[in-house]
């Protein structure tokens, strides 16, 4: 299923549009659910796990006595532990899709500061095709 969501995303079809692919061809969430969220197709895009690696440090307990856990936007250090497991997709593929994901999106950076493009992505055209 992972491969089948990276396929289509690289296809063309939007986060919104596989969602509907998955619940047509009734293939149930991760949680089993019938319908798939937003974020759970997101997160599976973006999700490193899927080449075999995984990013230790993306989250931080604080100092005593807030010893609550933090997501770690930079504060702590990150590593990246690579051919931790099978990869299910390759880097190659893995590496599409984000270019893929910065070209589809409306913000750009620029001088440091986040800008909505005058343009953005639409899969419109995308609805009427087959593969």
């Amino acid at each position: 299923m992972v491969r089948r969501i990276f396929h289509l995303y690289l296809s063309g079809y939007s986060v919104d549009m596989i969602m509907k692919e998955l619940v047509t061809e009734s293939i149930k969430s991760p949680t089993g659910k019938d319908k798939w969220s937003k974020r759970t197709i997101q997160r599976m895009i973006t999700n490193e796990k899927y080449i075999g690696s995984v990013i230790l440090g993306k989250t931080y307990t604080g100092a005593y006595p807030n010893n609550k856990q933090k997501v770690n936007m930079g504060e702590q250090e990150q590593f990246i532990m690579q051919d931790a497991h099978e990869p299910i997709i390759s880097v190659e593929i893995f590496e599409k899709v984000q270019e893929e994901i910065k070209r589809r999106s409306n913000i750009e950076i620029v001088g440091g500061k986040d800008k909505r493009k005058s343009t953005h992505y639409s899969a419109k055209e995308r609805e009427g095709r087959k593969d």
